[in-house]
């Protein structure tokens, strides 16, 4: 592939050689922040006529949305940005990835090695800067000057993108010299062939320790966020257990909450649910009372997954992790160890139960969030096949106590599970997808990540955006210290000061409101016939909503 060299600097070959590279990788998408350092990038990537650049000026945002492009196709996204802050602010999006292990590349501009620590504007030392949270963080120093160099630039783009590949960020550094802007001569040089990192591997019954292999026949699968990357429904009827509904799986016997379960405490009283081990997928589950419970139960564990020997203990219990592809390896298990049928009928049962005291409950308890969630729940069930995408954290949990119909498919950001960069990331998500993708979120949330909206140059037409306004952060009313302090709603909650409909002015998008059952029907039904982004406010008392909540709890032991 041919390459421009600069005449009065070498640089720019650097930049191009990354971005041929990168593009003959597979790259199809770079989300960039305008700034003059990472100048060169951005003329590489923007003549680079095979990726798609999508500008957003927030370098948080930038990074959160290029998350998103990753997140729904299962392919490296980059996002490049210029020197100092800037890069810092990658961070957030970069340790989400990590956890979800999703393949976000973090292309940060820098100065040239001799002007570090010499008090010049825009200037940190940004090498290694997130070495904690990424699978290679590397930097390219000094001008390219010659033909070697440039090709040795291109092999390790190269090797950095298969790094991706394997499930989770990686960060460049690229030193560049001025002049930022110049043109470039043509230099030919041989780019890497593309050789694919991905691994599939079959159940082997061998692999299993000696204790797990004498306690399979009650085994109980605990699938948690991030299992499917092109997000085909998966039916495993013959194991039991609990199945998130971010993980993308379902079956008879598997239980879309685990909060749900634990509450209900059936489990003290049918012995049959009780399970002699315990298979884990996906990223760990965020549920802190799952954890309790499974950590007491004393009995083997087994992780599976693409984690190269390695794998998140949550449970303490861990006993090996299992380098395998995780669909593939549970269908052959469910294939080859006979599971009890009584401890699969008790598990279906106990899902039909907890499913219609959800169904009761939430159909006749008074406007409140668990109503309001519902009733956007029943409208998506009812309608084409649509994704959701979850805000942490009232919106994620609230997700996880609803079975849905194989319409519905699911996203959040559970890796990290924090409130920075959800907006931003559905944002890419819709730029990734033709299929309509809406954001069900809290009011807390989306203000914090209004930039998500405000500093993107080109909105998806794709993207609906829900606001449950609850009045502040209503987590906080769930649990027990923030009430207990007596500062509850001026040092927790806070109330934002910002209204929904003016952000949405701000930002340019259509806004719709519901304030009870009726006009909420009609604003989801305004809402999935606007064409482009728009926002439908959901208002709901807090003080309410979390005394319904808690009565919610007590429901499910029936």
């Amino acid at each position: 592939m041919p390459l421009r060299q600069e005449r009065s600097s070498t640089d720019h070959l650097c930049a191009s050689a990354l971005v041929a590279t990168l593009s003959k990788k597979g790259l199809t998408d770079v989300v960039i922040s305008p700034g003059s350092r990472n100048a060169p990038l951005t003329i590489a990537f923007t003549d680079d006529s095979s990726i798609k650049t999508h500008i957003v000026i927030d370098e948080r945002a930038a990074a959160h949305v290029a998350l998103g492009l990753a997140l729904e196709t299962g392919n490296p996204a980059a996002v490049i940005c210029t020197s100092g802050t800037a890069a810092i602010n990658h961070g957030a999006a970069i340790a989400e990835a990590f956890h979800q292990k999703s393949p976000l590349i973090s292309i940060t501009a820098d100065r040239p090695l001799i002007s570090l620590n010499k008090g010049h504007g825009q200037s940190i030392d940004q090498t290694e800067l997130f070495t904690k949270f990424t699978l290679e963080d590397y930097s390219f120093n000094g001008s390219a000057s010659a033909v070697k160099e440039i090709r040795l630039v291109s092999a390790k783009a190269s090797d950095i993108y298969d790094r991706a590949l394997t499930g989770g960020p990686v960060h460049i550094n690229v030193h560049l010299e001025e002049p930022l802007y110049g043109k470039a001569d043509e230099l030919d040089i041989e780019i890497p062939a593309i050789q694919s990192s991905k691994r599939v591997r079959c159940f082997n019954f061998q692999e299993l320790p000696e204790i797990f292999q004498a306690h399979t026949n009650r085994a109980l699968v605990i699938a948690g966020p991030r299992i499917l990357a092109d997000w085909t429904d998966q039916m495993f009827d013959s194991v039991a257990g609990i199945s998130e509904s971010f993980s993308g799986i379902k079956g008879q016997s598997l239980i879309a909450s685990g909060d749900a379960f634990i509450a209900g405490e059936m489990w003290k009283i049918d012995s049959q649910l009780t399970p002699n081990s315990i298979i884990t997928i996906g990223n760990p589950t965020l549920s802190k009372s799952l954890r309790k419970w499974v950590t007491g139960l004393n009995i083997p564990h087994i992780h599976i997954g693409n984690n190269k020997g390695t794998g998140h203990d949550s449970f303490n219990t861990l006993e090996k992790s299992i380098d395998a592809e995780p669909l593939g390896w549970l269908a052959e298990f469910s294939k080859n160890i006979q599971q009890d049928k009584y401890y699969l009928e008790a598990w279906k049962i106990e899902k039909s139960r907890l499913q219609n005291i959800q169904d009761d409950f939430s159909s006749t308890t008074s406007w409140s969030d668990l109503a309001a969630y519902k009733k956007i729940f029943q409208s998506f069930n009812n309608t084409h096949k649509t994704t959701l995408h979850f805000a942490n954290s009232t919106s994620a949990r609230y997700a996880l106590l609803f079975d849905f119909k194989d319409n519905i498919r699911f996203h959040a950001n559970r890796g990290v599970a924090g409130i920075d960069g959800c907006t931003s990331t559905a944002v890419g998500h819709a730029l990734s997808t033709s299929e309509r993708v809406t954001l069900v979120t809290g009011d807390v949330a989306f203000l914090y990540d209004i930039n998500g909206l405000a500093t993107v140059q080109e909105l998806p037409d794709n993207l609906r955006i829900i606001v449950i306004n609850n009045g502040g952060g209503g987590i906080f009313r769930w649990l027990e210290g923030p009430s207990q302090v007596g500062y509850l709603e001026s040092h927790f909650e806070t109330k934002p000061k910002t209204s929904i409909k003016a952000a949405a002015s701000f930002c340019g998008v259509d806004y719709f409101c519901g304030v009870d059952s009726e006009s909420t029907q009609q604003g989801l039904i305004d809402l999935e016939k606007n064409n482009g982004t728009a926002i439908l406010e959901i208002a709901t008392n807090p003080e309410l909503s979390s005394g319904i909540y808690k009565e919610f709890l007590m429901a499910l032991k029936g």
